[in-house]
């Protein structure tokens, strides 16, 4: 009988214990932070109008990058410490006493450090998709993770600075060349008056390890769908189908 043009065989019964690789948590925490007066690095034509105006209004803030580093801490064997580094991207609606707002953007970071469990482990591995690149290997070193949503805008206002010496944040703007990317008239240090933004952030950390572990399968993964191509519907007939949204006319009660 050739099995091989067998259609019909039965791979869905197929039932046995099997070992896979995967990444297990072996910690994880979760924070809601309140990043208070960040200092808002602007392009030099941006600082002038910030220099000059009389209100300020945070539009929107958006995350744009994430530094994260892992080290080992010291004489507490098995613990990490991870240092994240964010980087935030948020429009400004700026009053110079016209009659339309000045639209600008700037950019303000946060870092902090969180410890956590990622247990212990000195083995180094080599892999046949590192045969080309001689020295190449990796080690179980724990992987640590950061889960993020935008972050959300607490306020914004302009601040006089005691000094206009910025001696202090000389190496701040040393940033990660996607960041400085986004800002195509570069950012300045220098200000008259400072422009400082508040915004909550909430996330989550985890340190993962990869792991062999036994699990049970019932059946391979295989697609029970068909593929198809998209059909042309007519706009009325689409819009019959779409369900009356509720929520929009009557808002859902605050269940917090």
């Amino acid at each position: 009988m050739d099995t091989v043009n067998n259609c019909n065989c039965n791979v869905q019964n197929y039932s046995d214990d099997i070992c896979i690789n995967a990444k297990k948590i072996y910690d994880t925490c979760k924070d809601k932070d309140c990043l208070t007066d960040m200092r808002v690095y602007l392009s030099a034509s941006d600082q002038t109008l910030i220099d000059n105006a009389v209100n300020v209004r945070a539009r929107k803030s958006k995350l744009i990058w994430t530094n994260v580093n892992l080290e080992e801490v010291p004489f507490n064997k098995g613990f990490y410490g991870v240092d994240l580094n964010f980087f935030f991207k948020t429009d400004f609606e700026v009053y110079t006493g016209n009659s339309r707002p000045a639209i600008i953007e700037g950019l303000s970071f946060y870092n902090k450090k969180v410890i956590l469990f990622g247990s212990e482990g000195n083995t180094i591995t080599f892999s046949s998709e590192n045969n080309r690149y001689p020295g190449c290997y990796s080690t179980n070193m724990p992987i640590a993770e950061v889960e993020i949503v935008d972050p959300i805008v607490l306020n914004a206002r302009i601040i006089n600075p005691s000094c206009n010496c910025c001696c202090s944040e000389c190496d701040t703007l040393s940033l990660p060349d996607y960041v400085s990317g986004m800002f195509c008239d570069g950012l300045t240090e220098m200000a008259n008056r400072k422009l400082v933004v508040s915004l909550g952030l909430f996330s989550v950390v985890r340190i993962l390890r990869d792991v062999q572990v036994r699990i049970p399968s019932a059946k391979f993964c295989l697609p029970e769908k068909e593929c198809s191509a998209p059909q042309e519907e007519e706009p009325c007939t689409f819009f019959e189908k779409l369900c009356f949204p509720t929520n929009e006319f009557f808002p859902p009660e605050n269940n917090c």
